[in-house]
């Protein structure tokens, strides 16, 4: 989750040079793309935190999994436009992972370890990202067009969405069932 939440952003300087490319148009418009991206993950870690109090965390990084896939289609766009609003969307969906998992890590973390977990878990989420992010965009890239890197969405989404299984329930949820 933390991986995909962070290489999402980071994908965005790989596509820029292409979009400016293809739609032709000077970047400063195409910045517009990371602009309301970022205006997404505003939301989405606005809108996620509340989901998670309400239904656990499970439920909303699966969830927030389920909607990143969706966004995979930003690979098929036929404008900037419709790619400035599924940006904007793929920023909603990708910021449900960040913070939730961190909630999820910090309930289930013993006290005495939670402070340097989280940051390991945080620094290898962030070299995972840029490492996927610029590696994809090298191997991939070159082929297939700056759009694989958006059509990446739906393998990786689908991989967290199936490694579901793995992912602990929140205490809120788990407690009144008995486990």
């Amino acid at each position: 989750a933390l991986v995909i939440d962070v290489m999402k952003p980071a994908s965005l300087g790989f596509t820029v040079p292409g979009m400016v490319m293809e739609y032709g148009v000077d970047k400063a418009t195409v910045s517009l793309v990371p602009f309301f991206a970022l205006i997404g993950t505003v939301v989405g870690s606005v809108l996620w935190g509340v989901i998670a109090d309400i239904y656990g965390r499970k439920a909303s990084i699966l969830l927030s999994a389920v909607m990143f896939v969706g966004t995979s289609i930003c690979g098929a766009m036929p404008s900037l436009a419709w790619n400035i609003g599924m940006c904007f969307m793929m920023g909603a969906a990708a910021r449900g992972m960040l913070p939730v998992t961190y909630a999820l890590l910090a309930e289930k973390m013993p006290s005495k370890h939670r402070g340097w977990s989280l940051v390991l878990v945080g620094g290898l989420g962030a070299v995972g990202g840029y490492f996927a992010a610029s590696g994809f965009s090298a191997l991939l890239q070159p082929e297939f067009g700056w759009r694989i890197l958006w059509l990446l969405n739906l393998p990786s989404g689908l991989i967290l969405v199936l490694l579901g299984a793995f992912i602990p329930g929140s205490a809120k949820v788990l407690l009144p069932r008995g486990r």
